[in-house]
């Protein structure tokens, strides 16, 4: 659990009290202020990761408090104690605050809304970073790369695959395992170096995007490579084989798709091999929600993901989802930690190189509401 710094802004006592205390167990630091002259300085003085602000002010409207935090500290979270009843607090929606927390007070409340807030600014960040690099997009596209018909892979500073569309495999001819981990020159061009004109090589070099229009021996064509640096864990490059004829504006929307996809995606989700039971591949969200490294999770058995009472029916469900293309159901996984947590189960069968596999959508019962 990420340790927060968190500012309280209130004229009462009791509730400073409550609400510090909740936040303090839950491991985070905590700092309180009860007179609003002094919330400038304690901006100033420490960057917070969530400020709560009381509505209930005496000496000065909570609205320019709230000012006076987003002058100093754009980045931090604001949280609004109120009295009013849902939906009422849509009157303050010209504030920029990120969430409410709705007396009266209690533990559980005070505790979801610090977990929820963290979760909304961890997603924030990462989505600003990833959305500054495409300044182009136009719109989003469907929150799918797999709709997308070029191939777009993504690989780290040794041109090592990381991730691929199920267009490259298919385009490829080739299944997961005979991509992920591999050298891209040695799957795309049919060679044992790096080629001297190679993109990628400008782009990490220059760190921009290069393009350059390549004969791919690996799937017998020519095509337009845009290769874009990115800075996410580890560093990496994106690459996305085009006809050149393919618009700017394409090209950005199609990295839109890939970024928000890839990086962005706010549910765990996971490629299964539905003939072994294996996981071949994970999203971060997923990582993380299974508290496992990716060389504990990737080709671990299905059943090990599900507690031992839940995983025979959980997979025969899987299954019959994927014949059916029937709705979802509920059980539950057991993560790295031995934590078991409820989960709702979307699953849908794709294929590559007549090879089924299936896309695992593993959503946390306490997101769904």
């Amino acid at each position: 659990m990420m340790k927060a710094r968190v500012l309280v802004i209130s004229q009462d006592l009791e509730l400073l009290e409550i609400t510090a205390k909740v936040v303090e167990n839950e491991g985070h630091e905590v700092v309180t202020c009860s007179k609003p002259k002094q919330v400038i300085s304690h901006i100033r003085r420490q960057v917070y990761d969530i400020v709560f602000v009381d509505v209930h002010m005496h000496e000065a409207p909570y609205e320019k408090i709230i000012e006076v935090i987003r002058k100093v500290a754009r980045e931090t979270q604001v949280v609004l104690i109120t009295s009013y009843a849902f939906p009422d607090v849509s009157k303050h929606d010209s504030i920029d605050v990120s969430s409410y927390l709705v007396q009266p007070l209690t533990d559980d409340k005070i505790r979801n809304v610090v977990a929820r807030t963290l979760r909304q600014a961890k997603l924030s960040r990462e989505s600003r970073r990833l959305l500054s690099t495409v300044t182009a997009a136009k719109k989003q596209w469907e929150a799918t790369v797999d709709a997308i018909d070029d191939p777009i892979f993504l690989t780290d500073f040794d041109y090592n695959v990381l991730r691929a569309n199920l267009t490259t495999y298919r385009r490829l001819g080739k299944g997961v395992d005979e991509v992920l981990g591999h050298k891209c020159y040695e799957i795309f061009h049919c060679s044992d170096h790096v080629l001297g004109d190679c993109p990628g090589k400008r782009a990490m070099t220059s760190g921009e995007m290069a393009s350059d229009i390549i004969s791919f021996k690996g799937l017998k064509q020519r095509l337009s490579c845009d290769v874009y640096p990115q800075v996410f864990a580890g560093g990496g490059l994106v690459h996305h084989l085009h006809a050149p004829t393919v618009s700017f504006d394409t090209q950005a929307e199609m990295m839109t798709t890939y970024e928000r996809v890839f990086d962005e995606a706010a549910v765990p989700i996971l490629l299964i091999d539905v003939e072994g039971y294996k996981v071949v591949d994970a999203n971060r969200q997923a990582l993380e929600f299974f508290a496992r490294e990716p060389e504990r999770i990737f080709n671990i058995d299905l059943e090990n993901l599900f507690v031992p009472a839940e995983s025979e029916s959980a997979i025969g469900s899987i299954m019959g989802q994927l014949e059916s293309k029937g709705g979802g159901f509920r059980t539950q996984i057991v993560d790295g930690r031995g934590k078991e947590k409820d989960v709702y189960i979307i699953a849908n069968s794709v294929e590559v190189r007549n090879k089924p596999l299936a896309q695992v959508l593993v959503l946390p019962i306490d997101l769904l509401g």
